[in-house]
């Protein structure tokens, strides 16, 4: 019984609130679980898988991408400033991008943990520069499928050995490891996505939509209304009001 007390009495405490004071842009958790904030005032919060505040950082201008990866090694995305970095969270290593790669560098994201995915607004292309030897090893055009601006591409992530892209006016576009669109899932009200182990989920409307990524399974999760973003990892469920986060036991 003395063992057994303690362990009912602290998963008494969830749900877990923590108040929010700042309009949400943007939310992500990294592999072991922690929770990333990113508020409209280019604030990034990290909060653990208790809903403790461990540290923020307050870039000097917002980042337009943001990725936390393992926790120790976070990359980093600013288009003002046109520059990336591997460092660790509150740290920035800045690296620039050469003119000769991307015209005018819209999305960057990680590939591995040494390359980018450029997403070129000048073209609507996207390259995969190998940093070390400062080369370009994939370069395609995007689909043409409809009047698509670059404001329309809003984010961009590897997973899994596949690149995905949001874009407004179509969905959610899977490339594979050498750029050529392989799928596409349709949904002008798409907002926003993120991984599962092997499933991409999204937010569609009043619900997470989870698509398995090797046998195209999908499965559904509704939305409590009122909440903005809702994550989820193997243990918890992050859900962002307006004004507060939730921190929920998965499977309770």
């Amino acid at each position: 019984m003395l063992t057994v007390l303690p362990l009912l009495s602290y998963s008494q405490q969830f749900p877990i609130t923590v108040p929010l004071n700042q309009p949400v842009i943007e939310v992500y958790v990294d592999r072991p679980g922690d929770l990333y904030v990113h508020f409209k005032n280019g604030t990034i919060q990290k909060f653990d898988i208790n809903g403790e505040l461990i540290e923020e950082v307050k870039p000097e201008s917002p980042l337009a991408l943001f990725e936390p990866r393992d926790g120790s090694r976070a990359f980093s995305y600013d288009r003002s400033e046109n520059w990336y970095s591997y460092a660790l969270f509150r740290n920035f290593n800045k690296q620039p991008i050469p003119d000769e790669f991307a015209i005018e560098p819209w999305l960057v994201c990680s590939s591995g943990d040494q390359n980018l995915w450029i997403l070129d607004g000048a073209d609507l292309s996207i390259k995969k520069l190998n940093i070390g030897k400062q080369k370009i090893e994939v370069e395609i055009y995007l689909s043409q499928d409809q009047v698509i601006q670059k404001e329309d591409f809003v984010m961009m992530r590897e997973y899994q050995n596949f690149l995905f892209i949001h874009n407004r006016q179509q969905g959610i576009e899977i490339h594979n490891a050498i750029g050529k669109r392989i799928k596409l899932i349709s949904g002008k009200d798409i907002q926003y996505f993120n991984f599962l182990g092997e499933e991409l989920y999204y937010a569609q409307t009043d619900k997470l939509i989870f698509f398995d990524l090797f046998d195209g399974k999908t499965r559904e999760l509704p939305i409590e209304k009122g909440v903005q973003f809702m994550l989820l990892t193997d243990e918890r469920m992050y859900k962002v009001y307006g004004d507060r986060l939730v921190v929920e036991l998965k499977n309770p």
